[in-house]
């Protein structure tokens, strides 16, 4: 198997998670820290960064999915650069993620610094958590090789990588970027140049509305912390959440939705255009045969046991599963 060398400008928490995830898989990764720093600055850097992960690496052994020799064959393949040796490292590589602050100006001059030294071949990545790849674009030459992919931390442990191409990124680069994060066992899903991507979009609406229920004497911070992880995030473990709508019916949530944003008088409770049509058109979901997906050629029992035994399986292993009284 041949294995690409990967790049990642910027050697603070995502440049390190990136580079634990790669080498994890076997890939020669170089952390190129952009930063100006002395020579006692640099070292104290790169010392830091090869700490924190053989740390992760550790805890994956403690864990018991990688050996204590994996772990030191995994970190002899990443290697720390200063700025210096920025031309020769660019020059070498063959996949290079920018993972520089989150900054427009750390943003650019990042991206800038790639473009003039990476081969022509070589595709360009953003782990941009905020910017869109339109924006971002305009620093990288030859955009057509130039795409975001958004991780969530800790980066060597979520699986999920939102990939955002351009209009420009090529067909080959998306595609072959999405191949490369398979190949690590991670799972990218494509999303367009829209503000927040998916998680972070949702994420936020989740969290503010949290914020307001503690405000508003609803509940504590803990019961609804124990709310989230015993009901709310294992449920959505197993079951997606368009999944969910079609399982307990669009029906439900329209009718939930309108009683929500009129008790709460908050219009972003309420269901958008889209569904008020599907109920027109008779797609409420599962028990209609259509709703977000269609049912009507799937063997949907078997689908539902497929679901069910994820549950089961992924609060076995939370150990939320009550032991049985009889």
């Amino acid at each position: 198997m041949t294995h690409s060398n990967i790049l990642a400008i910027g050697a603070g928490r995502m440049g390190r998670g990136i580079a634990h995830m790669f080498a994890y898989a076997g890939h020669p990764v170089t952390l190129l820290d952009v930063k100006a720093r002395d020579d006692d600055g640099f070292r104290q850097l790169a010392a830091a960064a090869r700490a924190e992960i053989e740390a992760s690496l550790m805890f994956l052994s403690a864990s018991g999915f990688i050996s204590p020799a994996q772990v030191t064959a995994a970190l002899q393949l990443v290697r720390v650069q200063p700025r210096a040796g920025a031309a020769e490292a660019l020059g070498a590589a063959d996949v290079i993620i920018e993972a520089a602050p989150e900054t427009r100006q750390a943003k650019q001059a990042a991206l800038e610094l790639a473009g003039h030294h990476a081969r022509s071949d070589v595709i360009i990545t953003s782990t941009t958590s905020s910017m869109l790849v339109t924006e971002l674009q305009q620093w990288v030459a030859q955009p057509e090789r130039f795409l975001n992919t958004h991780f969530l931390n800790p980066a060597y442990l979520i699986p999920l990588v939102e990939v955002s191409p351009s209009p420009a990124t090529t067909a080959r680069v998306v595609a072959a970027v999405s191949a490369l994060f398979e190949a690590i066992g991670k799972t990218p899903v494509r999303c367009s140049a829209s503000p927040g991507y998916i998680i972070p979009r949702l994420q936020s609406l989740l969290m503010a509305e949290a914020c307001r229920m503690v405000a508003e004497g609803v509940a504590t911070p803990a019961e609804i912390d124990k709310a989230i992880t015993h009901g709310f995030g294992p449920r959505y473990g197993a079951l997606g959440v368009m999944e969910f709508i079609d399982w307990g019916g669009v029906d439900i949530l329209y009718h939930a939705g309108h009683y929500l944003a009129k008790a709460l008088d908050s219009p972003r409770h309420a269901p958008p255009e889209e569904v008020t049509k599907m109920m027109e058109d008779g797609r409420k979901g599962l028990r209609a045969g259509r709703g977000y997906y269609d049912f009507r050629d799937m063997d949907v029992d078997a689908w539902q046991q497929e679901k069910l035994t994820r549950f089961v399986t992924l609060l076995g292993s939370l150990g939320q599963i009550p032991k049985p009284g009889v």
